[in-house]
């Protein structure tokens, strides 16, 4: 029962690929084997994004996603894309609690208003791990909490000037699994401000597995 009511707790939060810029990184620790895909919405200082992901994981261990949609800042539209691989580093002999690393890039080409750059070309590349904590809510569903210390990178090219810096961030999320074809992710992502990252990014991410009823 615990392992059918989580069953897609694992495959949401990756799907939410957060270093797209515009969205926050959320990982769970936990993933299980399959396909999932998802919408995702992210906001936070003058920035949104809205777009599409997908995530698979492979044997239980290790998961790769990525993302790609729109991103809207400073009066501008830009696409944005980004990519993720995740593996679950430990787990407690019950399955309740797990800790995973992760590691990725994404970023977004630069937009003018009148010749003049509104949003410098950026790449993040975010490196962290996660902790989780998860349980079943009868025999379909469940629910998952997570933080995630993470530190990111981050380029910017702004009409040839390039700057680059990193910073510590963190992130925590929420995962719940409302059947096991059916799921939704919520979290924030605080911290250090770098490049287009801001000091605050929120998500929601809604994900659908395939084949599963």
């Amino acid at each position: 029962m615990f392992a059918r009511s989580l069953t897609i707790l694992s495959l949401t939060a990756g799907v939410a690929s957060g270093q797209v810029p515009g969205a926050p990184v959320l990982q769970n620790a936990f993933h299980n084997p399959g396909l999932a895909v998802a919408v995702n919405f992210g906001s936070g200082t003058g920035q949104s994004f809205f777009g599409g992901a997908a995530a698979y994981g492979v044997g239980g261990r290790f998961q790769v996603s990525g993302a790609a949609g729109v991103q809207r800042a400073n009066s501008s539209t830009r696409g944005a894309y980004g990519g993720r691989v995740a593996a679950s580093l430990w787990s407690s002999s019950g399955g309740a609690l797990g800790v995973g690393g992760f590691a990725g890039v994404g970023g977004a080409t630069s937009t003018r208003i009148n010749g003049v750059v509104s949003n410098a070309a950026v790449t993040n590349v975010p490196v962290g791990l996660s902790v989780g904590y998860r349980r079943p809510m009868g025999a379909t569903r469940g629910i998952s909490a997570y933080a995630s210390p993470l530190y990111r990178w981050t380029r910017t090219d702004s009409a040839g000037t390039v700057v680059s810096n990193g910073v510590v961030r963190g992130a925590v999320g929420l995962d719940f699994a409302a059947s096991p074809s059916l799921g939704v992710t919520v979290g924030g992502e605080f911290g250090g401000k770098n490049g287009s990252s801001g000091t605050s990014l929120f998500g929601v991410a809604i994900s659908f597995v395939p084949g599963r009823r």
